[in-house]
């Protein structure tokens, strides 16, 4: 058997894959929605939530609200997994004229 001490063990970075794109995606595929039939049960048009599912925009407070009450999955776990995701796969973390306060750690 392989023991760990968990306080020697090296930390992983692990990023996020999974924002509420996918859940809203599976969501459909078990319960056979289509995307028209689902667009029209949160109020928005099937642009807009094509739009949402291939991720080329993330929804708005409002939307996550809108499929919370349609579907019960939670507005908050939608709009956190889209945040975590969205933050996680942020490509540019430097900004060449921001100037660090003398106190402030990275």
């Amino acid at each position: 058997m392989y023991k760990v001490e968990l306080d020697s063990a090296i930390e992983m970075e692990v990023a996020p894959t999974t924002s509420a794109a996918d859940v809203l995606k599976e969501t459909m595929a078990y319960h056979h929605i289509t995307q028209t039939d689902f667009a029209a049960h949160i109020a928005i048009s099937q642009k807009q939530l094509s739009v949402i599912l291939n991720r080329r925009a993330f929804m708005s407070i409002a939307v996550a609200k809108q499929i919370e009450q349609a579907t019960g999955l939670s507005a908050k776990w939608l709009l956190q997994l889209d945040f975590n995701y969205r933050f996680s796969n942020q490509t540019s973390t430097n900004h060449a004229n921001v100037e660090a306060f003398d106190w402030a750690t990275a």
